[in-house]
């Protein structure tokens, strides 16, 4: 196994190590927050002021050095950026069907560590969440959570792409969000999904791949997989069942969002669908602006990634697709997995990086990505496009709910110094120095994380105990 690969060093300052599991007090929501001198970040440009947090909402945004109360508890941001809190399109919480990888818990306390304050929990669960009764179980089991948690639902019943799942009930249930987490190779069902949705306010969500060109190999296809060994996923493979899905969405009208995408030519057809007036929208994960294929040539199963790194080719469309808006979100694409299913030789191994703690680090510490787009990518976009401004994303001015992150651009840290609370182990991350630390998130008003350690929630850190290091 080759040692880490390095992240561009643009930081000066190291974190102090933080206790696995240090638990501080959060003060209650009926008290007055004040996070002083931090700059803040938002669309509309940059500013520095004191914002002070009453009752979950934002009460005051006052200048510098005005806004603190005696009364109040400050949360120190002096030289911090202070945001809109943090919204993940792809996180797979692990419940119910993978707790030994991950649970609820566990999985929303990584997410506020990484500065998010609301995640897309995906549906391929087991079961997979197809009725109202397993939406019901979701969320009384995500709340009081350290993050808010939005439901995504199934498109087709059971999963399976034979039938669609009860999509006008789920909607009247407050559902937005179809996918089966993967492909939808029937065209004519994937019509039918989107041309439902439209009229319900859904967007439909699927990974572009062809199973006949190798959609489930372990690589993708090229010289890296060919020295390997390895079977490999040609980039046709996306970019065949993007051009089909787009071509769907062009004639439904509905609303297409195309999940993780990996190849350049794809980020080419999403470009030209908007310029077309398309009603699509991409992401992609951070892992895939960092890694390419060759840092596969190893058999780290870390590095088997879904979908696949591609070429450096690949990257570079991928980085300049969120420069300029082609790509809408970055996502973590926290996908946890057992640590002995890791253990297995590298195409038998299950794809998959835990990467909730460390996808906006990833993103913010990149070199050719400001922060500004990185925002736009990590909250701004992603909680428009999930119906979730109120949860995270949202405008930093008074009467607006209070979900906001600061982070410490210069405060170096590691997983393995800080402690991880995911139970998830598939992190190439471990050792690696990044920047961009997370020194505060306030979920509706309340502190749970502060000084980069979250807080004690009633019924929430006890159990996280299976979660530590």
């Amino acid at each position: 196994m080759r040692p880490p690969k390095p992240l561009p060093q643009r930081r000066i300052r190291r974190a102090e190590a933080v206790p696995e599991m240090a638990e501080q007090q959060s003060p209650a929501a009926s008290e007055p927050l004040v996070l002083a001198g931090g700059e803040i970040v938002e669309r509309t440009g940059r500013r520095h002021a004191d914002i002070t947090v009453l009752d979950g909402r934002i009460a005051a945004v006052d200048p510098p050095g005005t806004g603190r109360d005696g009364s109040a508890h400050v949360i120190d941001a002096t030289g911090c950026v202070v945001a809109a809190g943090l919204v993940d399109l792809f996180s797979r919480l692990g419940e119910p069907g993978n707790e030994e990888a991950e649970t609820v818990a566990t999985a929303t306390a990584a997410a506020a560590l990484g500065g998010f304050t609301a995640v897309l929990a995906q549906p391929d669960t087991d079961p997979p969440l197809d009725r109202l009764g397993q939406l019901a179980e979701l969320r009384r089991n995500a709340a009081g959570r350290h993050c808010a948690v939005v439901a995504a639902a199934t498109i087709t019943a059971d999963r399976v792409g034979k039938r669609l799942s009860p999509m006008a009930e789920l909607a009247d249930a407050g559902v937005r969000w179809f996918t089966d987490v993967g492909p939808l190779a029937d065209s004519g069902l994937l019509r039918r999904a989107l041309q439902y949705a439209g009229p319900l306010g859904g967007t439909v969500s699927v990974r572009p791949a062809t199973a006949h060109l190798g959609g489930t190999a372990a690589m993708a296809e090229g010289a890296v997989s060919a020295r390997m060994g390895l079977a490999g996923e040609p980039a046709a493979s996306e970019e065949l069942a993007a051009n089909a899905a787009i071509g769907v969405a062009r004639i439904t009208g509905g609303r297409l969002h195309l999940d993780r995408i990996s190849a350049a030519r794809t980020v080419e057809l999403v470009r030209v669908a908007k310029a077309e007036g398309i009603d699509v929208s991409a992401s992609v994960a951070a892992e895939h602006l960092y890694f390419i294929d060759v840092d596969a040539d190893g058999y780290d199963t870390l590095m088997r990634a879904e979908p696949p790194y591609r070429t450096a080719q690949d990257q570079a469309a991928l980085v300049a697709g969120v420069n300029d808006r082609t790509i809408d979100a970055v996502v973590s694409g926290h996908s946890p997995v057992p640590p002995q299913a890791k253990d297995l030789p590298f195409d038998e191994a299950p794809p998959g990086v835990a990467a909730l703690e460390t996808c906006a680090a990833l993103l913010l510490g990149h070199p050719d990505i400001s922060v500004e787009t990185a925002l736009d990518a990590l909250a701004w976009r992603p909680a428009e496009l999930a119906s979730a401004t109120h949860l995270g994303g949202g405008a930093i001015e008074p009467g607006q709910p209070a979900n906001l992150v600061v982070f410490d651009l210069e405060r170096l840290w590691t997983l393995a110094e800080r402690g991880s609370v995911s139970m998830a182990r598939n992190t190439p991350h471990r050792n690696r120095q990044m920047g961009a630390m997370v020194t505060a998130t306030i979920v509706a008003g309340r502190t749970v994380v502060t000084d980069g350690a979250l807080c004690s929630m009633a019924g929430t850190v006890a159990a996280l105990t299976a979660g530590t290091t």
